[in-house]
């Protein structure tokens, strides 16, 4: 019988309640005054997508377990209702904060450098003639106006912008008319005749408002408001009793179109009958309402934050460096059979890996290339290596993960342009989503077919690789080679698990590795040896590996958790988690990486992976653990993991009530980890490039 655990509901977060205290700490970066405008513009958009994604999805999950009545409680002892409760008050706070910092900071410092959102009233004749043949030629035949019909309310895409109006005729008569915001349109609409370096626009709803009545001739429109609708999204198909998986995959898009309203936001002054309206159309009394003070979807500060010409107001770009461990033009075959390559991105270029696989494609040597794809850039160079690999004969394998949230209809247009070229297409495995991050090519070479892999915490996905910090592991070690192999044939042949020299996947085995990890330092702990475990994620939450770093801190084993989201591991409880640090970092670029260290008796053992600490990661996916035994590789990867303990400019340290605070700075030195690593980078590309190629004697001088 499993033991009782010796901890308790106090000595763990609520999983939401961290991952809103992380999305405060982005928005922090909004506020931050040191910080060009441009760029703080760009952090109030993520602020605005983050929570979008949470409310659909998690906030989405737990109001569907509360409409089925679970009774039971998370980790932090919290009801389902309690959270809901929690989240709400908590969600009111941060968009109080988040609008103070647009409306106070952001957008007065934005018109002070000539960014300005103009009114309808602040139009010149001129610019209000030319709106108004933008608008006939380009807005007024796209969209349609809707009658209330309060028997029959019509539903509503989430996320889309609505103008609800009241209409009055020459009978006094009120109607309703909404129109629904199509995404497709621009946000912000130019205005012409904007003095010279200066960006002025008008918002899409502002528009339409300014030439309302151009639908209402010979009508009233005595009041108007905005409103924006999110829905559950939080639907996972059965894909157990799927016969077609790419079908039900289409239906369950179409169903998260139009899924549970569980967030309506309102724009302040709304007329009341008018949101009486909008709640009515919500139809949803659960739902969450809020009034927010200004516009509506900041995701469109995303646009601003790129504008071009203003440059000064952006920071100042860290360039993407090319990897020392490849000489230019030289193949990545022959730089990989020379040594293991580790790449750290974006400060070293994701290029490689995309040449490596387009290099792959072309070579007659190579015979099959196998792949696992979660998510992929839109026009993505992988995607099209792949096909001119499938094209050129070569037996091409890739599992496409039709389950990747939010990606799902992407990934199904890929499958079906790999499909076409004749590429074997497997969608996923049953039961779980594949998340695991690795190419394997098969080449021909002297008689013998040799194993090139990649390895990686990222997707193969090049827009976001410029965005993310990530780490790509590149080699052809046999023993790689072999476990690769095997991985592949259990993903997509359905063959039993089989154990890996090397690797350890999930959901066989890869928990197991980490927990005997864990345990073998708290065993050096207990018998007077220095024990310590560094460890890097995203997000930390299952509860088996809390206790289990909770009872190695208890040994005596020093802890450092590099922990960029969400985070229930309460750090600094006497005789818990004393030893215990927890370290988050949000900085220019999205701190992705996993990577895991642990003393060892000082032989270091270190891994890079796929997963976080979650329950999800370790029991309901396909992930991949692996161990990194080239000794640069494992040296520099232990650097990597010290620079962020030393960060004390953007890091924020978590304490025991769930509160994270700035690291203290001890010191006049400013040490912030994305730069260091972004120099660092640049300085061995500068030395690298002033290496002679060939060495040059110095002859003496002749004379006469």
């Amino acid at each position: 019988m499993p033991t009782e655990s010796p901890f308790t509901a106090n000595h763990f977060i609520n999983r939401e309640l961290s991952w809103l205290a992380f999305n405060e700490r982005v928005l922090e970066e909004a506020a931050r005054p040191g910080l060009p405008v441009l760029e703080r513009a760009k952090f109030l958009a993520i602020t605005a997508s983050n929570l979008d994604e949470f409310y659909m999805v998690r906030v989405g999950g737990l109001q569907l377990l509360r409409d089925q009545g679970l009774r039971g409680k998370d980790i932090s002892g919290l009801t389902v209702t309690q959270q809901l409760d929690q989240i709400k008050e908590r969600t009111t706070t941060f968009i109080q904060r988040q609008y103070a910092i647009l409306n106070e900071q952001v957008v007065p410092e934005l018109r002070d450098h000539g960014i300005r959102r103009l009114n309808a009233w602040e139009l010149t004749p001129l610019q209000r003639t030319l709106l108004h043949d933008y608008f006939m030629e380009h807005i007024h035949p796209v969209l349609s106006p809707i009658e209330i019909d309060p028997k029959k309310l019509p539903s509503l895409p989430a996320l889309n912008l609505v103008l609800l109006c009241l209409v009055t005729s020459e009978g006094n008569e009120d109607r309703q008319v909404m129109f629904v915001l199509p995404a497709n349109l621009p946000r912000h609409i130019a205005v012409a005749d904007a003095e010279a370096g200066q960006h002025a626009y008008l918002n899409l709803e502002d528009l339409l408002e300014a030439f309302l009545n151009l639908f209402f001739t010979g009508e009233q429109v005595k009041g108007t408001a905005r409103f924006r609708l999110s829905r559950n999204s939080d639907i996972a198909v059965d894909d157990k009793a799927a016969l077609d998986l790419a079908s039900e995959m289409e239906d369950i898009l179409d169903a998260r179109r139009l899924g549970a309203t569980i967030r309506v936001e309102i724009e302040k002054g709304a007329p009341r009958a008018l949101e009486r309206t909008i709640r009515a159309l919500a139809a949803q009394k659960s739902a969450h309402v809020f009034t927010i003070p200004g516009e509506l979807d900041l995701r469109a500060y995303f646009a601003i934050s790129g504008l071009s010409g203003f440059d000064e107001l952006k920071v100042r770009p860290w360039e993407s460096q090319s990897s020392t461990a490849i000489e230019p033009g030289e193949s990545l075959f022959t730089a990989i059979r020379r040594k293991d390559i580790l790449l750290h991105h974006p400060y070293e270029s994701f290029d490689p890996v995309v040449q490596l696989l387009e290099e792959a494609a072309s070579d007659p040597d190579v015979v099959a290339i196998k792949q696992i794809l979660y998510r992929t850039a839109k026009n993505s160079r992988l995607i099209s290596a792949l096909i001119k690999a499938a094209e050129a004969g070569k037996h091409v394998t890739v599992l496409v993960e039709l389950k990747a949230r939010f990606d799902e209809a992407r990934n199904l247009e890929r499958a079906e342009d790999l499909l076409a070229v004749g590429a074997q297409i497997i969608y996923g495995v049953r039961g779980l989503k594949t998340h695991a991050k690795i190419c394997l090519i098969m080449r021909r070479e002297a008689g013998h077919m040799l194993r090139y892999m990649h390895f990686g915490t990222g997707n193969y996905n090049e827009a976001t690789a410029k965005l993310y910090t990530d780490i790509s592991y590149l080699t052809c070690r046999p023993d790689y080679g072999s476990d690769a192999s095997t991985f592949f044939n259990t993903v997509t042949g359905r063959s039993r698990f089989q154990h890996f020299e090397k690797l350890s996947m999930a959901p066989f085995g890869l928990r197991e590795r980490l927990l005997t990890m864990i345990a073998s330092e708290a065993d050096r702990a207990k018998q007077g040896e220095p024990a310590e475990i560094t460890l890097k994620m995203n997000s930390l939450e299952d509860r088996e590996m809390i206790e289990a770093l909770y009872a190695a801190s208890q040994a005596g084993v020093s802890i450092r958790l590099n922990i960029r989201g969400l985070c229930c591991l309460k750090p600094g409880i006497k005789g818990i988690s004393e030893n215990i640090r927890v370290v988050s970092i949000i900085d220019r670029y999205l701190e992705h990486a996993r990577i895991f260290c642990f003393r060892q008796g000082g032989s270091p053992v270190v891994f890079i992976a796929s997963a976080d600490f979650m329950n999800r990661n370790l029991s309901k996916r396909v992930e991949l653990l692996i161990p990194i035994d080239d000794g640069a590789a494992r040296k520099r990867l232990i650097s990597i993991l010290e620079t962020f303990f030393t960060d004390n400019v953007q890091a924020r340290v978590l304490g025991p009530d769930g509160h994270y605070t700035p690291v203290p700075q001890e010191s006049n030195k400013l040490i912030r980890a994305q730069e260091v690593f972004a120099k660092e980078a640049a300085k061995r590309a500068k030395q690298h490039s002033q290496t002679p190629d060939t060495l040059v004697p110095h002859l003496p001088k002749v004379e006469g």
